[in-house]
């Protein structure tokens, strides 16, 4: 009895069966998770060594701004040596002249008050003296540390930087061959990579920037782009809604039908005026506004299909969900919600 049901089933004409493609060897499953896990660490790494490239970029540069104050200071260094060149030259001249005069070689005006005056001139000049030399002295040795200084800094800096950029340029080179290898293997089973990928560079953090936004008024800025044109949910639950595209995808063979995301404030008053009583939010209450609902089509619109049932058995996985008005009042078997602590 039980075989005779299965043979009408393909036999009768019109006779509907759910949709399910062809299973994959185990293992080739098993391969697609590896490549897929792999492409997963790759870019997580590529995403931490970026980081960690900003992080000690601000190093760098604060490294390069104590570079430029080093060289500023020796600059002032040179300039104040060189204010003293002349005075240094005066007085080597001076000694020159009388190298061996001394004080007493000096006082021969022959009165008192004058040799006095001469006397305390050549003792204060003795004084400078040394201390223009002392001086003189110290920004030479300054300037020499300040020169060492700064050539090791550069030299430092260069060398961080050239090390950080070729770490980056070996992990883009990994991230980019395991995602060709991931993309070929979603092509060799018939499955849309971009599809697959879709929402890849949405940050969730940017989910924030809705906050204090009424609905239907958030800023581009706080959405991000679902992988039919024209789609977009608030980041988080953008990336997450991706994500469980991916597994549909990979259980149906295509992507999820969407015939509805983030509503704007003009597009629900303009489905309010033209929908009956009850069946669509006020403008200013629904989800949509909020970026936290979507509308599927593809078999989903259909209670009791397998795409509805795969969504209603694991959707919550990724925080999503189908909410129990929609089950009847008004009856939207197509109307899925996202909650974040929902899973």
């Amino acid at each position: 009895m039980i075989v005779a049901l299965i043979i009408a089933l393909f036999l009768v004409p019109g006779a509907e069966v759910a949709f399910s493609p062809v299973s994959s060897p185990a293992s080739a499953d098993s391969k697609l998770d590896k490549l897929k896990k792999k492409a997963d660490e790759a870019k997580d790494e590529l995403e931490k060594a970026t980081d960690e490239y900003t992080k000690q970029e601000d190093e760098l540069n604060d490294a390069q701004d104590k570079l430029v104050s080093t060289l500023h200071d020796l600059q002032q260094t040179e300039l104040r040596l060189a204010d003293m060149r002349e005075p240094l030259a005066q007085l080597g001249s001076t000694l020159y002249m009388q190298p061996n005069a001394g004080v007493l070689g000096i006082l021969t005006s022959g009165k008192l008050q004058q040799d006095l005056q001469v006397e305390s001139h050549v003792l204060k000049l003795a004084d400078d003296r040394q201390a223009m030399l002392d001086k003189a002295s110290d920004l030479r040795e300054e300037q020499s540390d300040l020169a060492a200084q700064a050539q090791d800094l550069q030299t430092d800096t260069q060398l961080k930087r050239v090390e950080l950029e070729e770490k980056l340029d070996g992990l883009r080179a990994e991230s980019k061959d395991s995602t060709q290898e991931l993309t070929k293997e979603l092509k060799d089973r018939g499955l849309d990579p971009e599809a697959y990928f879709a929402g890849a560079e949405c940050d969730p953090s940017i989910a924030d920037n809705a906050d204090g936004y009424p609905n239907g008024l958030l800023p581009q800025n706080s959405l991000c782009k679902l992988h039919t044109d024209g789609e977009f949910l608030r980041a988080d639950a953008a990336i997450d809604f991706l994500k469980m595209n991916q597994a549909y995808t990979e259980r149906f063979g295509e992507g999820m039908c969407l015939t509805s995301s983030y509503r704007d404030l003009s597009n629900q008053q303009r489905l309010y005026a033209t929908k009956p009583p009850g069946m669509a939010a006020v403008p200013g209450t629904s989800n949509h506004g909020w970026g936290l609902a979507v509308d599927l089509c593809g078999g989903v619109q259909s209670q009791g299909s397998a795409q509805f049932n795969w969504l209603e058995a694991n959707s919550t996985k990724w925080n999503w969900f189908h909410p129990q008005w929609a089950y009847s009042n008004p009856f939207e078997p197509w109307h899925w919600e996202y909650d974040a602590e929902h899973g």
